[in-house]
């Protein structure tokens, strides 16, 4: 099977607040495997299911604040019953006024793994 990643991976350990879209539900806390400008992994309590849209509140922690990413569930996957599912999806939209701040973060982070050692 072929990687179809177009971008680098960069494993982080950044805060979440999730909630389905369109669902006043419970807002659940994570934090990221890892992301891309494309998408993120991250661990949940709960099953999400594939093709469902989230939001996510995407904690950076330089900035303290958050940008909310619009992002369609691609796979979930159990782990264990500690651990929870193992959640990966692509990212539909960043907040607008937001979208240079989370470019620069990735484009930061990835200074600082290949540059910065």
């Amino acid at each position: 099977m072929a990687n179809e990643r177009r971008l680098i991976r960069l494993e982080v350990g950044d805060f979440l607040e999730i909630r389905p879209l369109n669902e006043n539900g419970k807002v659940l806390k994570s934090k990221t495997k890892d992301f891309t400008l494309m998408g993120t992994c991250f661990v949940s309590e709960v099953e999400w299911k594939k093709g469902q849209v989230l939001l996510i509140d995407y904690f950076i922690p330089e900035v303290l604040d958050s940008i909310v990413l619009k992002m369609v569930v691609i796979w979930s996957e159990f782990i264990d019953i500690d651990k929870g599912y193992f959640c990966g999806g692509e990212i539909l939209e960043v907040e607008e006024a937001k979208q240079q701040e989370f470019a620069n973060y990735y484009f930061k982070k990835l200074k600082e793994k290949f540059f910065n050692k």
